[in-house]
């Protein structure tokens, strides 16, 4: 079963609109914001960020405008300001791992918006010299950089 035809059928399952295929690359931000079960301000700052960025993107390599803001706004009403059930990010999550089509700076970009939403909120102050990131959070990371098969030794090519 290819993307598309999983997304289709987690569509029917979780009432997915057709555009939210398109926000697929955010799932791993999601993700790491929801590790601790709460969405922080600073977490959701950088996301909108990268929000922005990602419909730039895709405009930019269609050539045309492909995502509004209210599908952005609608996007993350349901999946970063309401939490959405385990198993749907369980499910994109594994979409996107899967994808062979995502460029090597794209994959890049994601991670390191995983890292900063990660650093953006610690548990209490002070924290110790390496509770920065939460141990669940940094799990989660060392697992996605295996899935996007990026190394710190390994550099990146730029389009």
């Amino acid at each position: 079963m290819d993307s598309r035809d999983k997304f289709e059928q987690l569509a029917r399952e979780f009432d997915l609109k057709p555009v939210d295929f398109y926000f697929l690359d955010l799932i791993p931000l999601i993700e790491v914001m929801w590790i601790d079960g709460k969405n922080q301000q600073s977490e959701l700052n950088i996301l909108y960020q990268f929000v922005l960025e990602h419909i730039a993107y895709l405009d930019r390599a269609a050539g045309a405008y492909i995502l509004t803001v209210e599908d952005a706004n609608d996007f993350l009403d349901r999946f970063a300001h309401h939490h959405p059930p385990q198993k749907l990010l369980t499910e994109l999550h594994d979409i996107i791992a899967k994808e062979t089509g995502i460029v090597e700076h794209r994959k890049k970009n994601i991670l390191e918006y995983c890292l900063d939403i990660s650093a953006a909120c610690v548990l209490h102050y002070p924290y110790g010299i390496r509770e920065r990131i939460r141990h669940d959070e940094k799990e989660f990371l060392l697992k996605l950089f295996a899935e996007f098969n990026i190394s710190p030794k390994k550099s990146v090519e730029f389009l």
